[in-house]
């Protein structure tokens, strides 16, 4: 049984009891082992109750049935919420969950979500609530799909732009890999039309000399990145998302790391695609 520690951060499961929120609570009590975490679960029940549906129809003592129903329903969450893990803090709240969570998230060093990857015109338009958090949130969002496997960490692939973000990202694969005995992977990805990726030395003969420059100050910028933290440097062409994931299956990675500028609260087509698809937990770091 997980055991909560007095000390270390806080780190916020929202659930709604789906699949992907189970692996999200997996990769929770992971994380919180490592972090000497504490765990609080969010459960945010959205109103039944439509006044306005019934018109003319209307009465009070139907409004005492709903009551009523609305309470049982809850008191079924709140057992729901307190089964999960009885050891962790909970909070039910009652209205949108986007708002809950971003109210809560304030108060806490992490958020670990699951996703489900719908592709309505509606989520294309409007983002997922996962999404949303990501892109309004200034915390680290551990990510999860239904289909993803949540396993212990031996290997961490962190994505790196070589910008403030890139740093930040990997400063905290470097505090889970230390905590885990995990290896870390850098990756950077020079965007190519070159297919599949090939390695940044195999260079064609007539690269230009500005290219040969650009190259070797990257090189060594990621070099230098990766001795800071004990990682392995890898520097390679191709298309970012196909690079990342091809990366992730050649070194087993069991979490992906992906940083988010800050001066942007969007995120990029890379991250966005990486979260739809990965078959391991993603954790964007702001």
């Amino acid at each position: 049984m997980y055991r909560h520690r007095r000390f270390g951060v806080r780190i916020l499961h929202p659930t709604d009891f789906s699949d992907a929120s189970e692996k999200a609570l997996s990769l929770a009590r992971i994380l919180a082992e490592l972090l000497d975490g504490r765990l609080e679960l969010l459960y945010a029940s959205e109103p039944t109750l439509r006044t306005s549906f019934f018109g003319d129809y209307w009465d009070p003592s139907l409004g005492k049935v709903f009551e009523q129903a609305q309470s049982t329903w809850l008191e079924q969450d709140r057992q729901r919420l307190q089964n999960l893990d009885p050891g962790a803090v909970h909070h039910l709240e009652i209205g949108k969950p986007l708002r809950h969570i971003l109210r809560h998230a304030k108060d806490v060093d992490l958020i670990v979500m699951g996703t489900h990857g719908e592709d309505t015109l509606l989520e294309r338009l409007l983002g997922s609530t996962t999404e949303r958090v990501i892109e309004l949130t200034d915390k680290p969002v551990a990510v999860v799909r239904a289909e993803a496997e949540v396993r212990p960490f031996k290997r961490l692939l962190v994505s790196t732009g070589l910008a403030s973000s890139s740093k930040r990202t990997l400063a905290f694969a470097r505090r889970l890999a230390d905590r885990s005995g995990a290896d870390i992977t850098l990756l950077h990805v020079i965007e190519s039309v070159a297919t599949p990726p090939v390695p940044i030395h195999a260079l064609e003969p007539q690269s230009s000399e500005h290219e040969q420059t650009f190259l070797q100050r990257t090189t060594q910028n990621l070099h230098a990145l990766a001795a800071e933290a004990g990682a392995t440097p890898v520097l390679l062409r191709g298309q970012p998302t196909k690079v990342v994931f091809e990366q992730a299956r050649v070194i087993g990675a069991d979490a992906v790391f992906i940083g988010k500028s800050r001066r942007n609260r969007f995120m990029g087509s890379v991250a966005r695609e990486v979260l739809e698809r990965a078959l391991v937990p993603v954790i964007v770091h702001p």
